[in-house]
Formats: structure tokens, C-alpha cells, sequence
């Protein structure tokens, strides 16, 4: 649907902001900047955001899934080991026509793992859990596609609910959810949709069984959601948990391209985007979905790393009870060319940063950026990362693939300044690169930095002495335009308490 912006009295809309930064502020003061980064960061086990959680003594990771039969597109799963001793474990493909094959990996120290992701095998859907003896080993699913290279991250956890809030159809684009149970016994599910008509949950989308350690595809063009520029899923168990992917074939509309990621596995009340961009040829849309029964309110800040600037022409969303409302911010005035970061807010009713769970559920984000230069044009999609997720340590086992395309953005979630050291991990262990080893990056800013093509395919590991968002833009291969979008992994620490059990 169209975009709502409401224009409220000017008073209202600076308590709003306020709010926002507020949070901001709380952020920056939970790690002041006279620590020195280091591996102390504890949270609950309990986060959306895939994360590598350093003291745990085994890892599980489940991938969002691929084609397996097409001969054009290979899937690769990468494991890295940034440990000094060899990482062992199982690599488990699940599929939609054979049984489950597994077979064992050894990463050797300081190096990443790649592997076939069908393992040789044939079936129309495939994906991956990765089971490893270390809980500071890293996981992710890399698709080479004819329309563009894509990365995706793989959950720690598997969830009872899952959501997608861009799933563009337009100009019989395809897009296909993945549904992976990965446990012994069956999971039954309920899928519905929501296009610019409305909401709706087809007989054949109700009461889903998804058998036991198998992978589900369901084209949405072939479930009455064709030719759809607004379209978001909400995928919800009756019984058990799953993992939910997608993939997406951009064919025009202003779209090119090919994206594949999880889904959100809950809504947050708060969203985090450090690549936001401005400029000729750019076409960047925020697009909100509210999964809920009740009508949501967002605020949008964008960080540029000036409080002012927050204020200038401050931002209130109104997202309809399960609607979607879509934000073209390429076409405001009050934002100049360039780069900035992106915070999007549920907001209550007082106009103040909601901060609690009065609200069960609240809403799911995702960034939508089309650059185009002449005919050519491509289009990269990412999920925001929610509530809980900037961190003081990120680290990329993929690193930016192969290409002369790579970048890292990274945001400043608080309002001190920080200082950025960002290393490679390699023979000798990690190592600065030379030249980033300080990297200043203002209060509630951003910046981009271009990793040397001779050491982009190594891990990165990114550190600050603030909370940080980090974002990678990778190059989409085969001489295409633009990149593709992907979240780093934040390292965390469980805590040591005895009621530290983590949900696989």
C-alpha cells in the first residue's frame, strides 16, 4: 500500500525523536567508551539476531535453504574456525524428496570450511544444519545465482513463528518460502499473506504438515499472490518450531536481481539499518510490516551523526493492524545525498519509545535498494537487525566473496564517539589491516570502509569500544550492478548462571 506519513504538532514529534535517541543514549551507556572492546558481552540466549556466542561449547546452526536442482545455481555452506585448534562436527542436508544424509567436517584452525550444499544430491529444495564442537565457530549459506550471488545468514535457534515483510511478485517475479523442520517428529503450520487487497489465508496454506526432517518450498505466485508489489508472509506453528528462508528472482517493476535469507523470527520493537543511501539512481524503501492485530505507530530516525539532523524533518509511521506500509526514502527532501544509518521505533500512544513487551508483538522491517545506471539495475533486500543486536564485536566468515565490489558499513547505535579496529583472521591469527587498526566513527553516524581485494575473502572481525551495527556489501558477481546486502554475525557471551539452556 501506499506510504502514510502523518504530520503531527511539532511538540509531539520532538518527544518522539527524543525518545529515540534516548534509547540511544541508554545503549551508549551500557559500555562506556573507556573499555577497551574485548569478549564480555552478555545476553540472554533468547535473541532474533543470529549471533556467535563464544562460551558455549557447541554450536548448531540451521541455514535458510536453496535450489537443488537447477544446473546453473550452486549453494556452498561455509563453517569458519577463528580458534587455534581444529572445529569438528556434521554437516545434515534436509531436502523435500530424500532422506536426510549426514556427514562430518573438519574446519583446521584459522581457516573457513566450504561445502557443497546438496552434497551431491538432487531435489527441487535443499538446506542445511550445521552441528559443530565449538561455540566460536561461524555459519552461513552463500548462493551463486545467474541473477546475482547472494550470502544469507543461518539461525542458532528454530522458532514458532516466522515473518517476511517484502516479498515482491511484481512482473511475475518468483518468490518462494522454505520450511525447515529439522526434528524428529512432524510440525504442522499456518500461513497467511497480506497484499495491498488484504490479508489472506488460503484453505491449502492452513493446517501444513511439514514432516520430520524434511524442507518445504511453497512459490507464493502459485498461491493466489501473482503479479504483487506488496506482499508479507506470517508463517506460524500450531505445534512445534521450524526454520523459515526465502528466495527471490527480481524480473522487473524496478527490481533485478536474486536475494535468498531467513525470515524474521519474531517482531522487534526496534530496527536497526546501517547502510541507508541517497543519491542519483538510487531507489531505497523501507517497508513495514505489522503482523498484529493492532493498528502500530513507528518513528524514524536516520543517524548522520548530527542531533539536529534528527530533528530536521523527523519521521511517524502509521502501520495499519496486519497491513504494510512502504517508505520511499530516496524521495525526501530533508535527507542529502550520501550514507546514513536507519532506526526504526514502535512508538505508544504517549509518543514515547516503547521499551517494554506491553505489546506482544510489534512490527517487522526490511530495506529494499534498486540502483540504476543506464538499463542495468540491481536490487538487494535485507531484514533490519531487531531489538538486542549491536554489539561491540562482529565478525564476517565469509568475508565479501570474490568480486571488485566490497564494503563494510557500519553504524554507531549510540551517541559517543567510537573507535573502530577492523582485522582479518588468517594463518598467523587475527591481524589489523593495515591502516583500519583506528577507524574513528561518530556519535549516531556511519561509515563505509573498502576492504583491499587481495585479503576480502578472509574472516573479518570487527571491534569498537561502543555498541555497533555492521553490514556488508558484497559484490553480486558475473560483472552485475550493485551489491548485495548482508548483516555481520555479533559475538556474544552466554551467561554462566545454571539457567543458561539455549532452545535448538
Amino acid at each position: 500500500m501506499q506510504f502514510l506519513v502523518r504530520n503531527i504538532r511539532r511538540f509531539a514529534v520532538v518527544v518522539i525523536l527524543l525518545g529515540a535517541t534516548a534509547a540511544i543514549v541508554l545503549l551508549s551507556r551500557v559500555s562506556p567508551t573507556s573499555e577497551v572492546p574485548s569478549r564480555t558481552i552478555i545476553v540472554s540466549s533468547k535473541l532474533a539476531m543470529p549471533s556467535v556466542v563464544g562460551n558455549s561449547p557447541t554450536s548448531s546452526w540451521f541455514c535458510p535453504g536453496a535450489p537443488g536442482r537447477d544446473k546453473n545455481i550452486k549453494s556452498e555452506i561455509i563453517v569458519a574456525n577463528p580458534t587455534q585448534v581444529p572445529i569438528t562436527g556434521t554437516i545434515s542436508i534436509l531436502s523435500n524428496e530424500e532422506p536426510a544424509f549426514s556427514t562430518t567436517v573438519i574446519i583446521a584452525p584459522l581457516t573457513r570450511g566450504l561445502f557443497d550444499a546438496t552434497q551431491g544430491r538432487k531435489s527441487q529444495y535443499m538446506s542445511a544444519i550445521v552441528e559443530l564442537d565449538s561455540g566460536q565457530a561461524s555459519v552461513e549459506q552463500r548462493i551463486i545465482h545467474p541473477a546475482g550471488d547472494s550470502i544469507s545468514l543461518c539461525a542458532n535457534q528454530t522458532s514458532d513463528r516466522w515473518f517476511f515483510a517484502d516479498g515482491f511478485t511484481g512482473a511475475e517475479s518468483s518468490f518462494e518460502i522454505l520450511l525447515t523442520n529439522p526434528f524428529p517428529d512432524a510440525t504442522v503450520v499456518d500461513l497467511s499473506f497480506v497484499t495491498i487487497d488484504g490479508s489472506r489465508q488460503p484453505a491449502a496454506l492452513k493446517g501444513m504438515v511439514l514432516p520430520a526432517r524434511s524442507v518445504t518450498g511453497i512459490s507464493m505466485g502459485d498461491q493466489g499472490a501473482r503479479n504483487e508489489a506488496t506482499l508479507a508472509v506470517s508463517v506460524r506453528a500450531t505445534s512445534g518450531r521450524f526454520i523459515a528462508g526465502k528466495l527471490q528472482h527480481f524480473l522487473g517493476r524496478g527490481r533485478l536481481g536474486f536475494t535468498s535469507a531467513l525470515g524474521a523470527s519474531s517482531t522487534s520493537r526496534q530496527w536497526w539499518f546501517a547502510a541507508g543511501e541517497k543519491g542519483p539512481g538510487i531507489d531505497e524503501q523501507l517497508v513495514v510490516f505489522n503482523p498484529t492485530q493492532v493498528d502500530q505507530t513507528v518513528s524514524i530516525a536516520f543517524l548522520t551523526g548530527a542531533a539536529e539532523a534528527l530533528l530536521r524533518e523527523p519521521l511517524v509511521l502509521s502501520v495499519p493492524a496486519g497491513r504494510v506500509t512502504t517508505l520511499s526514502t530516496s524521495s525526501l527532501p530533508a535527507i542529502t545525498d550520501g550514507r546514513y544509518g536507519i532506526f526504526v521505533s514502535s512508538v505508544t500512544n504517549d509518543f514515547v519509545t516503547s521499551a517494554d513487551n506491553a505489546l506482544a508483538e510489534f512490527v517487522v522491517v526490511e530495506q529494499v535498494v534498486s540502483k540504476t545506471i543506464g538499463k542495468k539495475t540491481g536490487t538487494s533486500v535485507i531484514l533490519g537487525a531487531p531489538y538486542g543486536s549491536p554489539s561491540r564485536i562482529w565478525t564476517s566468515p565469509s568475508g565479501l566473496v570474490v568480486g571488485d565490489l566490497g564494503s563494510l558499513v557500519i553504524a554507531n547505535t549510540t551517541s559517543l564517539d567510537a573507535t573502530l579496529r577492523v582485522s582479518t583472521i588468517g594463518p598467523s591469527g587475527a591481524a589489523p589491516i593495515v591502516g583500519l587498526e583506528q577507524v574513528a566513527l561518530a556519535g549516531a553516524s556511519v561509515v563505509s570502509i573498502q576492504i583491499p581485494l587481495a585479503i576480502a575473502q578472509l574472516q573479518i572481525l570487527v571491534e569498537s569500544d561502543t555498541e555497533v551495527i555492521v553490514q556488508r556489501e558484497v559484490s553480486r558477481g558475473h560483472q552485475l550492478l550493485g551489491s548485495s546486502a548482508v548483516l555481520a554475525l555479533p559475538y556474544r557471551l552466554l551467561p554462566t548462571s545454571n539457567n543458561n539452556s539455549s532452545d535448538k
